[in-house]
């Protein structure tokens, strides 16, 4: 729109040499229609190449206002007859500076463009020969004055609605990304949710079946978390909840996915992770949380609790609900080999008990119960003095 306007201001020029208002020569005519053309179309050539994002404004508008109120004022100086005509630029000019000006920087530019008026004004009287109608100057200027100071009032106006709507998009955006964090996060954990899972879960299905791409999944299921809540309220379970999430978290590598699939039951993703290398990934997941001391108040013992995994590794082509069914099936084994261990396919496979655990899996809905696990620690753990260890509790390990 700026180039368009230098180009249209050029043509206005050129018009009042062709009909005889403006006494330029040849010369000094195409020297300024040629820099004029050249410099309004240097802007839009910086902004389609990108080059305009290299300044500290990446529209141009101070540059090229400058330049056309240097035009303009260079045009009234040295053209008399055309300086009333002229002045309509003044408007438009200050008019552009209202789609980037802020209110207090618009009077200033009001105030610059006054000045630049009344030293074309000058300037032009300056190179006059026949008598100056004083009446006729001073009714310009005042049309002048009045036109910039309304304008100014108008500008400023729109500049006041135009920050308010930014302001507005602003807190829109911000609530916009608070309820897409809501829509995929669990709010307690801050984990992932099983609807996020299920796209996680989606996304990498599609770049293994597409490539040369592993990925292994694995349930994680928190020992007789029940107890936390029977013994000590919800307010504990959460508590402790929110510290393994933590603990998963920062056990986990940053191209993996935590989710928390419902109650004390998790859900890690291992991207480009192969059967072993998931079940290392998760063996450490699995220490970190047995040394884990959840510490609630000086009038409750600290917490330390074990948990049971499942590990699954995509097979091409397979569902997604497979996939989880058969971790589902590998964290179910784990309970029953005693909890605190980790159950993969191959171990799952391999087992004396494979087939009636598979055929268990398949019809129970509940685990078997056993002795509590929890170990509820009447003295805050310190450097002096570990966390005491439950008798009932079997040493950890990964297999039957």
């Amino acid at each position: 729109m700026a180039a368009g306007a230098g180009l249209a201001n050029s043509s206005v020029i050129f018009s009042a040499w062709w009909l005889g208002y403006l006494d330029w020569s040849s010369l000094h005519l195409t020297s300024y229609i040629l820099i004029t053309c050249l410099v309004c179309l240097l802007f839009p050539l910086l902004i389609t190449s990108r080059l305009n994002l290299r300044f500290r404004d990446p529209s141009l508008t101070h540059a090229q206002i400058s330049w056309h109120l240097l035009l303009t004022v260079y045009a009234m100086a040295l053209a008399p007859d055309l300086r009333t005509l002229l002045v309509i630029n003044l408007f438009l000019i200050l008019l552009f500076a209202v789609f980037r000006y802020t209110p207090r920087r618009l009077p200033w530019l009001a105030a610059a463009m006054g000045a630049c008026y009344a030293i074309a004004l000058i300037f032009s009287l300056s190179l006059r020969s026949s008598p100056i109608d004083w009446r006729y100057e001073w009714l310009v200027g005042q049309v002048v004055l009045l036109g910039i100071i309304g304008i100014s009032l108008i500008g400023g106006e729109i500049a006041g609605l135009r920050a308010a709507l930014k302001r507005r998009n602003t807190h829109l955006a911000e609530a916009m990304h608070k309820i897409e964090e809501l829509a995929v996060t669990d709010e307690l954990t801050g984990l992932y949710n099983r609807r996020h899972l299920l796209r996680i879960l989606r996304r990498q299905k599609g770049l293994s079946d597409r490539g040369q791409y592993d990925f292994s999944i694995g349930f994680i299921d928190l020992d007789y978390f029940k107890q936390i809540n029977d013994t000590f309220g919800h307010d504990a379970g959460d508590l402790a909840l929110k510290e393994v999430a933590a603990v998963i978290r920062a056990s986990l590598r940053d191209v993996d996915y935590v989710a928390r699939l419902g109650g004390e039951e998790f859900v890690i993703v291992l991207a480009q992770t192969s059967p072993q290398a998931a079940l290392q990934i998760a063996e450490r997941l699995r220490q970190d949380l047995e040394h884990l001391v959840i510490h609630l108040d000086d009038e409750r013992p600290d917490i330390m609790l074990t948990a049971s995994i499942g590990l699954a590794s995509y097979q091409p082509k397979e569902s997604i609900e497979d996939l989880m069914r058969r971790a589902d099936q590998a964290l179910y084994a784990a309970k029953e080999c005693g909890r605190n261990c980790i159950i993969d396919e191959a171990d799952l496979a391999s087992s004396p008990l494979a087939e009636q655990i598979k055929e268990t899996a398949d019809s129970c809905t509940e685990p078997r119960q056993q002795e509590a696990t929890v170990v509820f620690v009447t003295e805050p753990a310190s450097a002096q003095q570990q966390p005491l260890e439950a008798s009932e509790v079997e040493p950890p390990a990964r297999l039957c």
